[in-house]
């Protein structure tokens, strides 16, 4: 009788480690599933867009209307020229749906027409020093706790903005998108249209030349 119960309790053991692995294997099958519907979502939306649809436009607008002013307004540094610069974007991304490729992700290319279109305008400005320093509490990732320690993270913004402005071009939009945007290094490789190793050199080189500066301004006070 023992041995029976004990086969019993062994064998409904199993059986429940095995419904549990069904059960998970389920559940990971339908993330996949989900994620691959969000992702076709969008570029369903640009077939849309593609044919016409100005709802779909309207609706790819309110999804990466912020995104894109935020890492513009961030590499350009001046809110009225982002600003127009965005439109641009949004222009660009109607125009071009019809040539838009499936096997992409949608936010790889809205990004890397927003990167193009803020090289241009910096190469057309010819100012690197505009960095304005309002959106420096948002790459530092501080929060405004009391009024006592404005000064000093006005300096701290004032510092940053100026260090970012003069790092190069490529490295300023790799770690921007990293940081600010959370892409992936194969998303900001398609970007910048390197390969995912110069990214990760890029992103190395830009913190690395950001904490010298930081070491040569605190030797300098």
């Amino acid at each position: 009788m023992t041995a029976s119960f004990s086969f019993l309790n062994c064998l409904t053991l199993k059986t429940n480690c095995a419904v549990e692995q069904v059960l998970s294997e389920r559940r990971l099958s339908a993330l996949r599933v989900l994620k691959s519907l969000m992702e076709d979502s969008e570029s369903d939306l640009i077939a849309a867009i593609a044919s016409g649809n100005e709802t779909a436009f309207e609706q790819l607008v309110k999804r990466y209307q912020n995104p894109v002013i935020s890492f513009v307004y961030r590499y350009i540094g001046d809110i009225h020229s982002a600003q127009d610069v965005v439109q641009e974007v949004f222009l660009r991304i109607f125009q071009a749906a019809p040539r838009f490729e499936p096997r992409g992700k949608v936010s790889s290319w809205v990004f890397k027409i927003a990167y193009n279109l803020s090289v241009n305008e910096l190469k057309r400005r010819k100012r690197m020093n505009d960095f304005r320093a309002a959106t420096a509490l948002d790459i530092l990732g501080m929060q405004s706790t009391n009024d006592s320690e404005n000064a000093e993270k006005r300096e701290s913004e004032e510092w940053l903005m100026a260090a970012l402005g003069r790092l190069p071009e490529n490295q300023r939009a790799a770690l921007l998108l990293r940081l600010n945007e959370q892409l992936s290094y194969a998303e900001i490789s398609k970007v910048l249209d390197v390969s995912v190793a110069s990214v990760e050199s890029l992103i190395f080189r830009a913190r690395s030349r950001l904490k010298q500066l930081r070491t040569d301004t605190r030797s300098e006070q």
